[in-house]
C-alpha cells in the first residue's frame, strides 16, 4: 500500500476540508487563484522584458543573465498555467489522473521555494546584509505556507478520488456480473 519512495505523497499531511467547504471547492479557488496569479506574473515578465535593452552584447554577462532569468521566470509561469488547468480539469470532472501531474509540478515548486527561501536568507544573514527588512521575510513565508496548503488541499482531494475509485473497483470485482443489474 505504501509506496518504498520516502519523497512519496503519503507523508503530505492529509485534509478533510477547506474551512467549513469540501475539499473540491478548496481545489477550485486554489486553481483558480494559481491561474490568477500566473497570468498576472507573466503581465509582469513580458512588461519587464519589453523595458529592457534590446541589444545584448557577448561582455554583458548581467544582461544575459537577466533576459535568462526573465526567460526561465515565463516558462516555469506558462507550465504551471497549463497543468493548472488540466488540474481544474481534473477537480471538476473528478478524475485524479489529471490532477497528478499539477501535484508533481507543485511539489517540486514548493521545495526548490524552500530551499531557495533558505538559502537567500542564510546569505544575507551571513552577508549581514540590512536591505531586506523583517515584514519581507514574514509576507515571503507566508507565501510559501499558502502554496503548501494549496497542495495539501490538492493532494488530499486526489487521495480521496483514488480511494473512491479503489473502492467502486473492489465492489465491482465482489459482484461481478450482478453489479449493474438490479433486477
Amino acid at each position: 500500500m505504501y509506496s518504498k519512495f520516502p519523497l512519496s505523497m503519503e507523508n503530505i499531511p492529509r485534509q478533510k476540508g477547506f474551512a467549513c467547504l469540501s475539499l473540491k471547492f478548496g481545489c477550485i479557488f486554489s486553481a483558480l487563484i494559481i491561474i490568477l496569479y500566473s497570468v498576472l506574473a507573466l503581465a509582469q515578465c513580458t512588461a519587464t522584458l519589453g523595458g529592457l535593452t534590446p541589444t545584448l552584447t557577448t561582455e554583458d554577462w548581467e544582461g544575459m543573465a537577466t533576459y535568462g532569468m526573465i526567460i526561465a521566470v515565463i516558462i516555469t509561469h506558462c507550465v504551471t498555467l497549463f497543468l493548472t488547468a488540466v488540474m481544474l480539469a481534473g477537480t471538476l470532472r473528478e478524475k485524479p489522473y489529471l490532477m497528478r501531474p499539477w501535484l508533481i509540478w507543485t511539489s517540486v515548486q514548493v521545495t526548490a521555494y524552500i530551499l531557495m527561501f533558505v538559502f537567500w536568507t542564510t546569505m544575507n544573514m551571513i552577508n549581514q546584509m540590512a536591505d531586506g527588512s523583517l515584514l519581507f521575510y514574514v509576507i515571503d513565508f507566508l507565501g510559501l505556507l499558502f502554496r503548501f496548503y494549496m497542495l495539501m488541499l490538492v493532494a488530499s482531494y486526489y487521495k480521496e478520488l483514488e480511494e473512491d475509485h479503489e473502492y467502486g473497483e473492489r465492489l465491482k470485482a465482489e459482484e461481478n456480473d450482478q453489479w449493474y443489474n438490479s433486477a
